[in-house]
């Protein structure tokens, strides 16, 4: 077999289930534009990455290791259980495609100790309309809570154009390997603050390439009770396809 699958990483944290598996290189010629199209754990809910989309892993050497991180709901799921991992997707070896199916066992851990009080929770809501990529972000945290979204960063592989910067904030880009959305400071930045219960969209990017897949986006934290930047949040979003139409 040319690939198989290792030991993952499981984390159990705040009811989500982080699980990130190993893909191994252990066959004799290096691959080719590996690609995960679906992860599942047992009967647990995914909640990233976004179905529908690949995630590409790239090429991997001869005993080399490609990892792709999946977050599920922890509902229903029973601490030092084991549960059916399945990743699939495709590789090239040669000029040739091959399917791929990887099957493990793994058994979840208990819950980790409280997670960080000031550990932001939001999310990335991606939506795609012919030409052009929307972004929301949502703030999720309880109101009160002091911790503001004040930066958006995607990774790309693809040619872009930036159509959308919502009020309040600015934007930088080298046009084909990242996005970054930045809040104003101060007064300026004032209509743009994502704060505790809020949400803002008006993110959006254009491209010549049509497909889409998915990729770790970061979300850059303000903590103003503590009067400096919180911890990065990363979350799934969707953005042209690297190989092309």
């Amino acid at each position: 077999m040319q690939v198989v699958l290792g030991l993952p990483a499981i984390q159990n944290v705040g009811g989500k289930l982080i699980v990130t598996p190993e893909i191994i290189n252990a066959g004799g010629a290096a691959i080719h534009r590996l690609m995960c199209h679906d992860i599942t754990l047992g009967c647990a809910r995914r909640l990233g990455p976004p179905h529908g989309y690949p995630v590409v892993l790239g090429d991997v050497e001869r005993s080399g290791v490609a990892r792709v991180t999946a977050v599920f709901s922890g509902i229903g799921m029973l601490p030092e259980a084991q549960y059916l991992l399945t990743v699939r997707g495709s590789y090239i070896v040669e000029d040739i495609s091959f399917p791929m199916a990887l099957t493990r066992y793994v058994q979840v851990p208990p819950p980790s100790a409280a997670a960080e009080p000031r550990l932001l929770h939001a999310r990335v809501a991606s939506a795609v309309c012919t030409d052009f990529w929307n972004y929301e972000l949502v703030n999720e945290q309880e109101t009160g809570s002091g911790l503001d979204i004040v930066g958006f960063t995607l990774s790309l592989a693809a040619p872009v154009t930036v159509t959308g910067i919502p009020l309040g904030w600015t934007m930088e880009t080298d046009a084909v390997s990242f996005v970054r959305w930045s809040l104003l400071p101060q007064e300026q930045g004032a209509a743009g603050r994502i704060g505790p219960g809020r949400s803002l969209s008006g993110f959006q990017l254009m491209s010549p390439h049509t497909r889409s897949e998915a990729t770790l986006s970061t979300l850059a934290v303000w903590d103003r009770t503590a009067g400096r930047a919180g911890a990065a949040v990363l979350d799934y979003a969707v953005v042209p396809y690297r190989y092309g139409m």
